[in-house]
């Protein structure tokens, strides 16, 4: 199966989970094609000075791969810089964010895994 770019979805959210700015989101693959095994399977794109506020996962984890772009990924009270190439996961029942620290957007693909 191939998604093509004019099927993908974009949801903007301001200030998501707490967070800071406006972050935006490309939904790459629909619930029913994902067959209520993911969450989510998205592009994030924050602007500079903007976030993803810190939330706990439950019951399920997430995987962000650095695409572009540098920030701090908040990982249950430590703070790691990433950049492109760098993987953070969140398993279930710990806490995470991400802010972009940089001048550029930073980019990255997101993926929520049930349990």
């Amino acid at each position: 199966m191939v998604v093509k770019s004019s099927k993908i979805t974009f949801e903007k959210v301001l200030n998501m989970r707490g967070g800071k700015g406006e972050v935006e989101m490309a939904h790459l693959l629909s619930q029913e094609t994902m067959r209520n095994k993911l969450r989510l399977f998205a592009l994030m794109k924050l602007p500079p000075n903007s976030s993803v506020g810190l939330h706990k996962h439950e019951g399920e984890f997430e995987i962000y791969y650095i695409l572009s772009g540098e920030g701090v990924f908040h990982d249950n009270g430590k703070d790691v810089p990433v950049k492109a190439g760098d993987v953070c996961f969140t398993d279930s029942g710990e806490s995470h964010s991400i802010e972009n620290t940089g001048d550029k957007n930073l980019e990255f693909l997101a993926m929520i895994v049930l349990l």
